[in-house]
């Protein structure tokens, strides 16, 4: 056999340990896949009836369902804005792999205690802490566990309040 001959069935020999390796490393036996990440709470958007938000150096939010419409009921009376509203009703169902049992970290140095700021859904409470400096997340509290989550609801729950009350649209009449 000549030296040609004999590379190639060296390179095959190795193509085929690359390839039982890639094999053994993509099944990995004996390996369970990775628990499926569970919401924030159980609280689907359709059993969420009162919202409430305590800003410090804001002025409270506070929200009801009536029906199949969503009211503002503090700091001002009137139609909430559904567009502004249904992100807070998405909240419950985020999903935010990282977390941690609040007894293993620094509350006060996360800034959840005290809080800055406190959302409720129905009766169950979210604090909102510090912003991580470099990935857009941000650290809430829940029942006593500690979550990093994407940082999209704390700049809408900061947001002014008068941007929460939805526009009344009259039908159109002809004049």
């Amino acid at each position: 056999m000549n030296a040609l001959a004999r590379r190639r069935w060296l390179n095959l020999g190795l193509l085929g340990l690359v390839g039982g390796l890639a094999a053994l490393a993509w099944f990995e036996p004996g390996r369970e896949p990775p628990a499926a990440i569970p919401p924030l709470l159980e609280l689907a958007p359709a059993q969420q009836e009162r919202i409430r938000v305590e800003r410090p150096g804001q002025e409270t939010l506070a929200f009801e369902r009536r029906g199949e419409q969503w009211q503002m009921t503090a700091p001002g009376v009137g139609p909430a804005n559904p567009v502004l509203i249904h992100p807070l009703l998405l909240l419950a169902e985020a999903r935010c792999p990282v977390r941690y049992a609040a007894g293993e970290v620094d509350l006060k140095m996360l800034q959840l205690e005290p809080p800055r700021l406190r959302l409720w859904l129905n009766d169950r409470e979210i604090r909102f802490g510090a912003a991580t400096p470099t990935n857009d997340r941000r650290y809430l509290l829940i029942a006593g566990m500690v979550y990093l989550c994407p940082d999209r609801w704390h700049p809408l729950l900061t947001s002014s309040a008068a941007g929460f009350l939805g526009a009344v649209i009259k039908p159109f009449s002809p004049p």
